[in-house]
């Protein structure tokens, strides 16, 4: 399987001081892509931490205010979220496969 990063530190083609995502979102983001097809929700459910990282940047593309009340556990994470996000944050359109 390629890999292809869609930009790199040096290569983005946009301006970092009006983007409203930090260089940890578009890194979180390519290394969920990475992961390939039903197996990115899955490398979320083992990772709690990069969970709780991709729901809070869930919530930013879709325009939700994110408060931490509770442990976010049993939050599901569906391909269509995982699509979303790529979208807005990367500037690509992915497809993936389950």
């Amino acid at each position: 399987m390629v890999t292809r990063i869609p930009f790199q530190w040096n290569t983005a083609n946009f301006q970092w001081n009006d983007n409203p995502y930090t260089w940890d979102d578009c890194v979180l983001i390519i290394e969920i892509l990475q992961q390939g097809g039903g197996g990115s929700v899955d490398y979320l459910n083992q990772k709690p931490e990069k969970k709780k990282q991709f729901i809070k940047l869930l919530c930013k593309v879709q325009g939700k205010e994110y408060k931490e009340t509770k442990e976010i556990h049993k939050a599901k994470i569906f391909i269509k979220d995982i699509e979303l996000v790529a979208k807005e944050v990367l500037g690509v359109e992915i497809k993936i496969n389950k």
